[in-house]
């Protein structure tokens, strides 16, 4: 019985510092979807608008789509890495493409941005895809 406090003791707190490393953690962006609607090129594929807002340093961790992304930066700054390639910091009016599968990540460094975004994915799989 005496061996088990300890065990418990440290399940505690490991739980607590998990806590608060996500509460360190910066927030993650919020995408609300504006329009889904099919494409004439497949009826697997379809196209998704969406508005993306990321609070002052936000971060949306590596991740990947089934298909590809095209965004323009409606305001704010937007810090973009794409594997592969040189970071991009977008401003106002910037936009991006991001192949199929290709990792990537975006940051919000300084202040609050709105970022649309135009997916034309395959309709059977998650919009979003972390690594």
């Amino acid at each position: 019985m005496a061996m088990l406090k300890p065990v418990l003791l440290a399940g505690a707190v490991l739980a607590l510092a998990s806590v608060a490393v996500a509460a360190d953690a910066p927030p993650l962006p919020v995408r609300h979807i504006l329009q889904t609607a099919p494409t004439s090129a497949s009826p697997a594929a379809q196209i998704v608008v969406a508005e993306v807002t990321f609070a002052k340093g936000a971060k949306l961790p590596f991740h990947t789509h089934p298909g590809e992304e095209s965004g323009v930066v409606k305001s704010g700054v937007l810090v973009m890495e794409i594997e592969g390639k040189p970071t991009l910091t977008l401003k106002e009016g910037d936009s991006f493409v991001i192949p199929r599968g290709v990792a990537h990540q975006a940051t919000s460094p300084d202040n609050e941005t709105h970022v649309i975004a135009t997916y034309v994915v395959d309709k059977d799989k998650p919009l979003v895809t972390m690594k």
